[in-house]
Protein backbone atom coordinates (compact mmCIF):
# COMPACT_ATOMS: atom_id res chain seq x y z
CA UNK A 1 0.00 0.00 0.00
CA UNK A 2 0.95 3.46 -0.92
CA UNK A 3 0.43 5.82 1.99
CA UNK A 4 1.02 9.93 1.24
CA UNK A 5 -0.52 13.04 2.84
CA UNK A 6 0.02 16.37 0.65
CA UNK A 7 -1.73 19.95 0.38
CA UNK A 8 -4.01 20.01 -2.60
CA UNK A 9 -4.39 22.43 -4.90
CA UNK A 10 -7.68 23.93 -2.69
CA UNK A 11 -4.69 24.07 0.22
CA UNK A 12 -6.52 21.13 2.61
CA UNK A 13 -4.57 18.00 3.98
CA UNK A 14 -5.38 15.21 1.90
CA UNK A 15 -4.52 11.70 2.59
CA UNK A 16 -3.73 9.42 -0.30
CA UNK A 17 -3.82 6.15 -0.02
CA UNK A 18 -3.09 3.62 -2.77
CA UNK A 19 -4.29 0.21 -2.18
CA UNK A 20 -2.90 -2.62 -4.20
CA UNK A 21 -4.76 -5.53 -5.63
CA UNK A 22 -3.43 -7.84 -2.65
CA UNK A 23 -4.82 -5.12 -0.22
CA UNK A 24 -8.35 -5.33 -1.96
CA UNK A 25 -8.60 -9.34 -2.80
CA UNK A 26 -7.95 -8.55 0.65
CA UNK A 27 -10.75 -6.71 1.84
CA UNK A 28 -12.95 -8.22 -1.03
CA UNK A 29 -12.30 -11.70 0.66
CA UNK A 30 -12.80 -11.09 4.12
CA UNK A 31 -15.86 -8.12 4.41
CA UNK A 32 -16.14 -6.64 8.27
CA UNK A 33 -13.83 -9.20 9.57
CA UNK A 34 -10.17 -7.02 8.25
CA UNK A 35 -9.48 -3.50 7.89
CA UNK A 36 -6.54 -1.34 7.15
CA UNK A 37 -5.37 1.26 9.50
CA UNK A 38 -3.59 4.18 9.17
CA UNK A 39 -1.78 5.96 12.19
CA UNK A 40 -2.57 9.36 11.41
CA UNK A 41 0.75 10.40 13.81
CA UNK A 42 3.14 9.41 11.20
CA UNK A 43 1.72 11.73 9.00
CA UNK A 44 0.91 14.69 11.69
CA UNK A 45 -2.67 14.40 11.11
CA UNK A 46 -4.80 14.56 14.12
CA UNK A 47 -6.83 11.17 13.13
CA UNK A 48 -5.94 8.06 12.74
CA UNK A 49 -7.64 6.28 8.94
CA UNK A 50 -9.32 2.88 9.17
CA UNK A 51 -10.87 1.15 5.78
CA UNK A 52 -12.69 -1.43 6.04
CA UNK A 53 -15.00 -3.81 3.18
CA UNK A 54 -18.78 -4.39 4.07
CA UNK A 55 -21.35 -6.58 1.60
CA UNK A 56 -23.35 -3.03 1.56
CA UNK A 57 -24.09 0.01 3.73
CA UNK A 58 -26.64 -1.82 6.14
CA UNK A 59 -24.02 -4.59 6.69
CA UNK A 60 -21.13 -1.47 7.06
CA UNK A 61 -23.67 -0.57 10.23
CA UNK A 62 -23.34 -3.11 11.64
CA UNK A 63 -19.84 -3.27 11.67
CA UNK A 64 -19.28 0.13 13.31
CA UNK A 65 -22.39 0.49 15.61
CA UNK A 66 -20.10 -1.05 18.17
CA UNK A 67 -17.68 1.97 18.37
CA UNK A 68 -20.51 4.73 17.73
CA UNK A 69 -21.19 6.94 20.42
CA UNK A 70 -22.47 10.38 21.52
CA UNK A 71 -19.14 11.73 19.84
CA UNK A 72 -19.69 10.22 16.65
CA UNK A 73 -20.24 12.76 13.71
CA UNK A 74 -22.35 10.76 10.72
CA UNK A 75 -23.01 11.87 7.11
CA UNK A 76 -24.75 10.00 4.64
CA UNK A 77 -24.92 10.81 1.03
CA UNK A 78 -27.76 13.04 0.11
CA UNK A 79 -28.71 10.07 -2.58
CA UNK A 80 -29.41 8.23 0.35
CA UNK A 81 -32.21 10.40 2.15
CA UNK A 82 -35.43 9.96 1.68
Amino acid sequence: MLKAVTINKAGRAELMLGLTFENLDRLRKHPGDDHIKIDGRVFGLPIDVLIFSCRDEAHGAEILAPGIDARTKVTIDPRLKN
